[in-house]
Parts: C-alpha cells; structure tokens; sequence
C-alpha cells in the first residue's frame, strides 16, 4: 500500500496529516532523533517537535533516552485498534444521552415544494386526508380563478368525506355544507392561501405567474398558524 494511502487512512481515523505523516515516518524508522525524523518526512524540526508531543499524549510515540539524546518510537500499529475501540467504548457511553436530547428536541420539519398547478393539485389531495378540521384563510374567487373546474370538484369531495371547515375568506362561498365562515375586510389583499390541517400548513402564493405551493408537516409550526387563525376569528 502506498504511503498516500496510509496517511489517508490515518487521518480517517482521526489523526491530522502532519501527525499521521510523523507517525508513519517514526514507525518506518524505528527508534529516531528529531532530526532524522524531520529529514525523514520533509517538515521542520520546529513543526516535527510540536506534532511528536500531540502524538506522545495521544499515546501513539513513546520517548527514550540515550547517551543524553532523547530518541522517539512509534507504537505498535495494534495500538490503533485499541484507541478505536476505546474511542467506541465512549461514544456507546453517552450514546442513550445523545438520543433523549434529540428525543426531546422533536423531529425536523418536514418541506415540500409543489410547482405549477398540477403539482398544486397535488398538494391540495393531501388536505382532503386531514382527520382534523381544516382552517382555511383564502379567496375562493382567486382560487376558482386558478383552478378552474378542479377546486369546485375539491370543495365538494371534502363535503362528502365530511371534513369541517372554517374559513376567513373575502366574499362569496361556494357551499355552506361543512363549513363555518367569517369574512375579512375589503383592505385585506390575499396573496396566499392557507390551509390548516392535522400537524400540516399548506400556503400555496396567489400572486405567481407560474403558481408554486409549500406543504410544511410540523406540530409547532402548524399550532403557532391555529393560534393565529383563532385570534383572527375572535376578532371578526
């Protein structure tokens, strides 16, 4: 194998290259001086002295002293093993610590994107599956203006899966079947529309060109939108 590639490995395991180039090069020669081990790798001797002690806490060089010149030995190679499996040993250790604090962090939002109005329509499927009442803030004019003969199809499957509905919306609804709704003011200008629903906040933007919709699966998120809604309905 070639050095390269042993140096790489080393440093998998976790030693920088200096040291696992130091390491390699002290192992190759034997017992060594600084110097020769300097020579030896191709760094200077100020860097080689500093490397060798992170090396000697590290465990993997041990030092000696002869004729008054301090000399250096690279651990045998099983050393490594050992420093892994204590290394493992550790991390297994705090391993149940590490999962109750993600545990009690809660799971990462889930994002999804949806672009153009069939992946729109896609999107709006995944609201006729809420097992909770939907809570809706959205023009229904704007609405069946972008989805033509799709939305009065989605407004009357959702009455026959007999999914309630409250909704703030600013004019005409088109059924009064499963739903309770309140009306905003005039000035209110829709630029979305959202729906609440389960642990899910779907918003798709009213003011796009080429419509594009964001489907987000989080409990803090979608229970901060409720609260909001619910404000927003008492004061109506």
């Amino acid at each position: 194998m070639e050095d390269k590639m042993i140096v790489d490995s080393l440093e998998n395991f976790g030693l920088n290259q200096k040291e696992a180039k130091i390491y390699l090069t002290i192992l190759k020669l034997g017992v060594a001086k600084v110097s020769d081990v300097a020579k030896k790798a191709g760094i200077i001797r100020e860097t080689v002295y500093g490397v060798i002690n992170s090396l000697v806490q590290k465990g993997l060089v041990s030092s000696i002293i002869k004729s008054g010149v301090r000399y250096f030995e690279a651990a045998e190679p099983t050393k490594l093993k050992v420093i892994l499996k204590e290394k493992l040993g550790a991390i297994e250790k705090i391993l149940p610590e590490l999962e109750e604090i993600k545990q009690k962090r809660g799971p990462k939002p889930k994002v999804e994107l949806f672009e153009g109005k069939e992946g729109l329509k896609t999107m709006m499927e995944d609201i006729l599956t809420s097992k909770t009442e939907i809570l809706t803030i959205a023009s229904n004019k704007s609405l069946r203006e972008m989805f033509e003969f799709y939305f009065p199809n989605f407004v009357k499957r959702r009455v026959e899966l007999k999914i309630p509905t409250r909704l703030l919306t600013d004019g005409k609804v088109m059924t009064k079947k499963m739903i309770k709704y309140r009306f905003l003011p005039k000035s209110y200008k829709f630029k979305t529309a959202t729906w609440v629903y389960n642990d899910k906040v779907a918003i798709v933007s009213l003011s796009q060109k080429e419509p594009i919709g964001v489907l987000i699966e989080d409990y803090e998120i979608s229970n901060s939108q409720k609260n909001q809604f619910e404000l927003i309905w008492s004061l109506l």
